[in-house]
């Protein structure tokens, strides 16, 4: 298995790239995450395989991982965009890792479409919409 994957943007003027850094017990990778304009402001950070482009290549949608523990699933997964051009980044949001998983599925316009996948003998999974750009949560990378 490679220990890099990267994701160029789709101009091809930036690059987000993740290196492996192990698999929890459900055999899902972690990851470090670098962007070539932020190349150290994600340090311990942890993420996992999801990088998503949107197609004028401004915004990076990844999938974070709080509280994690050796080979435990994480207890959240983020949903979070990165405005590459301005040097901001912002929650979408997030699900307990126990009980679901949340993952980006594309960008419309000013949104971002995203999905919800629940756990469990009546798992469910739910699409949501965010108009990410209207968001006040928004944090200047370091």
């Amino acid at each position: 298995m490679s220990n890099q994957l990267t994701f160029p943007s789709p101009d091809k003027k930036h690059k987000a790239v993740l290196t492996h850094l192990g698999e929890s017990q459900s055999g899902s990778s972690y990851y470090s995450l670098s962007i070539d304009k932020f190349p150290n402001s994600f340090a311990n950070r942890i993420f996992g395989k999801v990088c998503l482009w949107s197609p004028e290549s401004r915004f990076l949608s990844v999938q974070e991982w709080k509280e994690t523990e050796d080979a435990n699933p994480p207890k959240l997964y983020l949903l979070l965009i990165i405005d590459v051009l301005a040097g901001r980044e912002c929650l979408i949001a997030s699900v307990d890792g126990t009980r679901g998983n949340i993952l980006p599925e594309g960008f419309i316009g000013e949104s971002l479409m995203y999905t919800v996948m629940y756990y469990g003998q009546f798992g469910t999974t739910r699409s949501f919409e965010s108009r990410f750009q209207y968001l006040d949560g928004w944090q200047t990378i370091k």
